[in-house]
């Protein structure tokens, strides 16, 4: 692949993954959950139990960006075809594989600014106590 049309192609999937992370991945109901969810998996693994923050954070980690990246993807199609924005995406000169990249880099993303913020939480706790 040339590299013109390399640039071409990675500029495209990160707008749509730019336009995917403005408009669903801002929802209150996606930040809520994103947020909500990894506490109620962190608070489920950690209670009773005599692990620290250091033995579960990094299997919670790979569950929160599994479970939290995919949350939205599978509800931005119907979304996109609710809104009547759908056909249009698809008129752009990009191929449905940009369009599924740009979803899943949207999500992955996601799924690692909210694993970020849950371990600086995390360890500004730790820091303090």
């Amino acid at each position: 692949m040339p590299r013109d049309a390399l640039l071409s192609y990675l500029r495209s999937i990160a707008l749509i993954a730019e336009k995917d992370m403005r408009i669903y991945y801002t929802k209150p109901p996606v930040l809520m959950f994103g947020f909500l969810f990894p506490l109620f998996m962190f608070l489920s693994f950690s209670l009773g139990r005599s692990a620290d923050l250091h033995t579960l954070f990094p299997g919670l980690a790979a569950m929160f960006v599994f479970f939290v990246a995919s949350s939205v993807g599978p509800l931005i199609t119907p979304w996109e075809k609710r809104a009547g924005t759908y056909e249009r995406l698809l008129s752009f000169p990009v191929t449905v594989n940009t369009l599924i990249l740009g979803d899943v880099v949207a999500g992955m993303l996601y799924g690692i600014i909210i694993n970020v913020i849950i371990l600086a939480a995390g360890m500004a706790r730790s820091v303090t106590q």
